[in-house]
């Protein structure tokens, strides 16, 4: 409603106030909520900070066991070998949700050493790089998954704030004004009406004097 229209009564008044403290309660829950969300947001790039340092450490070790690997089997019979090791599909996604932002969660089982290349055929390098690539796998899925969940987490703060923003800045004030103006126009109601009725007491008893002489 805007303020011009706005009539000055006192029931106009009291709805004014009620919505000033409806918003004013509904930028308290937002802030909080941005703030929360800010926290987890922080807390998430660090996480994946840290993790893309391990990453890049891990690339480094898995560049150098196969280079090892194949060195001592060949790269004819190493690419041979990885043709016949299964396909990995040990991975779930688990959805969450935190603060109506969703959050993902990459379940990753490593793979064990298993019989489906002869061991006669590879090496003990060949064992270590495998399991230092499954290593790699691990922490590339959760550097995903905390990209995910960081830009989800960015998306949200930006909404969130921009509702903080409306409020503080637009609504709140609006309504402030709005409670001002009314409260203004009934005291210049209460001044007139005072000024009337004094005019008739005034009248009234100069009536009654004017009789009596």
């Amino acid at each position: 409603m805007e303020i011009k229209s706005t009539a000055p009564t006192k029931a106009n008044l009291i709805a004014a106030k009620d919505h000033l403290s409806l918003l004013q309660g509904g930028l308290d829950i937002l802030d909080k909520s941005r703030k929360a969300l800010i926290q987890a947001h922080d807390s998430k790039i660090k996480q994946r900070d840290d993790l893309n340092e391990e990453v890049n450490e891990t690339i480094e070790k898995v560049s150098k066991n196969f280079k090892r690997a194949m060195i001592t089997m060949g790269e004819s019979k190493l690419d041979d070998i990885s043709r016949i090791v299964p396909v990995d599909n040990s991975i779930s996604l688990q959805e969450d949700e935190f603060m109506q932002t969703k959050i993902y969660n990459i379940n990753f089982e490593p793979s064990k050493l298993n019989l489906s290349y002869s061991f006669y055929e590879t090496n003990e390098a060949f064992d270590v790089a495998l399991l230092s690539f499954n290593e790699l796998k691990d922490k590339i899925y959760k550097l995903a998954e905390l990209d995910t969940t960081i830009n989800n987490l960015d998306r949200q703060i930006k909404k969130t704030s921009k509702k903080v923003n409306s409020l503080e800045k637009v609504q709140i004030p609006k309504t402030e004004e709005r409670i001002k103006t009314i409260s203004a126009l009934i005291e210049e109601k209460e001044r007139e009406e005072f000024s009337k009725t004094k005019m008739v007491k005034d009248k009234k008893i100069r009536d009654q004097k004017n009789a009596a002489d």
